[in-house]
């Protein structure tokens, strides 16, 4: 409904500084006032083709179609200085408000050629490629890069991702007043590329399918303060339960409802290991990639995120982060003389005797104290409410819409940022007498019933990772796509042909076995595309 007024408002304001040109046009005033007709008259006023009404609907989009209209426009009335368009654009549309009421309106011809000497073809050429591909962007896919390490060897820093934004349902958009092609900032201006004056409340197509366990998502970061959810960053994560599910880790292994899970082999799950070699044997870095496709460089960061598979502690003493299909193969090499997987226990289990002091020095700076959900959340100073940590979590259930938790101290804990955060309602605890006692918007409550679904999302790059475990549950308002394939990837730390990885272009992130680059189908079918037009032009001359 919202979105209905929304679209309401905006044609009342177009007519309500557009109607005289439609009357000088020789068109009924009331016509004018009648939402979308009007647009579709407004194109054949400044003689434009009638799909533009269409472009001049499609949200974001909009912003720029409606001042393509108003140049259009302005020219067919004979207001074809420069100034009138920049006026337009600077005042948004009151100056043409303005004309409307007080200029002598009276329709003209098009002229093509003075159109052309106002405005260059090629920008022309740039500003319908903005409204093409701000269209596909808004309404079908989007283009998106992997920034950080957490889900390697899956995706990779430098893959760039088609992301299909249909595959779980057409996300409308909370900030239509923003600049086509541009996520939240203005490149090289660092302002924002959106205004919060219209805020519309969250609004999700069908989709071809629901978000499953097992599938990589895009969605907006939800621990991003003052930004809309659909302006938020962009992360992606595998999904690892869903609405509904009961998730618990049991020294990594993910279970589901008390069940362990297998998730697919292209989730290529890599995990930290404590190695110690035997005294002068080190590790070659060609070796450890060619062989197990483990990266050991000297530039370990990447977005101030490691991107080193191996930490080396001592002369002898290693942290080394081991895909899980090079686990095996690894282990038999004959230079290691300790190796075992890093678990990170409740309490001081890490800090027992017998534990290694260049270990000890690992928890200590890199696991012990993290901000295990959900203690950090709501500001709960007791970490020993829940002892949890990045390998042993849980069990933790994922509310789903239309589900009724009863409100204690514990669902308290748990659940309390999930409503205050995305439910639009304040849930809060007090301390009485006889008790606690809790409310939901200030009336006392019982019980609370989730108006949304909520995911768990966690990173392939299981010891590498910022995701679920730290910052609690993703709402469904913040899934942006699913992942389709990747288009293009470069490595940073290579030079020349060498950092473009050609085995990944054009390969489906989903899907069963080792992924198969379609590079060369896809060059082919352009080639024959290229050469059926030069023969059939070639046959018409």
């Amino acid at each position: 409904m919202e979105y209905l007024l929304y679209y309401l408002v905006l044609n009342l304001y177009g007519s309500a500084i557009t109607w005289r040109f439609f009357q000088a046009a020789g068109i009924p005033v009331w016509k004018a006032f009648v939402p979308v007709y009007r647009t579709y008259l407004w194109t054949k006023i400044a003689d434009r083709p009638w799909w533009w009404t269409i472009l001049a609907y499609i949200p974001v989009v909009d912003n720029a179609m409606a001042l393509v209209l108003a140049y259009e426009t302005l020219h067919m009335f004979g207001f074809r200085q420069n100034k009138h368009i920049f006026l337009t654009a600077a005042t948004g549309g009151l100056y043409l408000g303005y004309l409307n009421y007080s200029a002598k309106l009276e329709r003209g011809v098009r002229s093509n050629d003075e159109i052309r000497s106002r405005m260059p073809l090629w920008v022309n050429h740039i500003l319908w490629a903005v409204v093409a591909a701000g269209t596909v962007r808004m309404m079908t896919f989007e283009a998106f890069n992997i920034p950080t390490p957490s889900m390697e060897k899956s995706l990779m820093v430098g893959d760039y991702l088609v992301v299909s934004k249909i595959a779980y349902g057409l996300r409308m958009p909370n900030t239509p007043m923003s600049i086509p092609l541009m996520h939240n900032v203005i490149p090289f201006a660092n302002v924002p590329s959106y205004l919060t004056w219209v805020q519309l409340p969250y609004l999700r197509l069908p989709g071809l399918a629901k978000v499953q366990r097992g599938d990589a998502v895009v969605f907006n970061f939800p621990q991003d303060p003052g930004r809309p959810a659909d302006k938020k960053d962009h992360y992606v994560k595998r999904c690892m339960g869903t609405p509904g599910d009961t998730l618990e880790l049991r020294h990594t292994q993910v279970f589901i409802d008390g069940e362990a899970v297998a998730f697919p082999e292209r989730s290529n799950a890599q995990f930290s290991h404590y190695v110690r070699t035997r005294p002068g044997q080190g590790f070659s870095p060609r070796q450890l990639k060619k062989d197990f496709d483990i990266n050991y460089v000297t530039n370990m960061t990447v977005n101030n995120q490691n991107v080193s598979d191996v930490l080396q502690i001592t002369e002898t003493e290693y942290v080394v982060t081991i895909p899980s299909q090079s686990l095996a193969k690894f282990a038999q090499m004959p230079s290691i003389d300790t190796m075992f997987a890093m678990d990170a226990l409740a309490g001081d289990s890490a800090f027992a005797p017998g534990t290694p002091e260049a270990l000890k020095w690992y928890y200590s700076n890199f696991v012990a104290g993290g901000m295990i959900f959900p203690n950090p959340m709501g500001g709960h100073s007791d970490s020993l409410v829940y002892p949890w940590t990045r390998d042993n979590f849980g069990p933790l259930w994922i509310p789903a819409k239309g589900s009724t938790i009863a409100l204690n101290y514990d669902t308290y804990l748990k659940y309390e940022h999930a409503v205050n955060a995305y439910e639009g309602h304040e849930l809060t605890r007090e301390l009485g007498p006889d008790g606690e006692r809790f409310y939901v918007d200030g009336q006392p409550a019982t019980s609370y019933t989730f108006a949304l679904d909520y995911y768990w999302m966690m990173g392939d790059n299981r010891h590498n990772s910022w995701d679920s475990r730290y910052w609690g549950f993703v709402p469904e308002t913040h899934v942006v796509g699913k992942p389709v394939f990747i288009f293009w990837s470069m490595d940073s730390f290579k030079s020349g042909i060498d950092k473009i990885r050609s085995e990944r272009l054009f390969t489906v992130v989903h899907g069963d076995g080792k992924p198969r680059s379609y590079l060369i189908p896809f060059l082919v079918l352009v080639a024959a595309y290229y050469g059926w037009e030069w023969f059939r032009k070639r046959k018409k001359a």
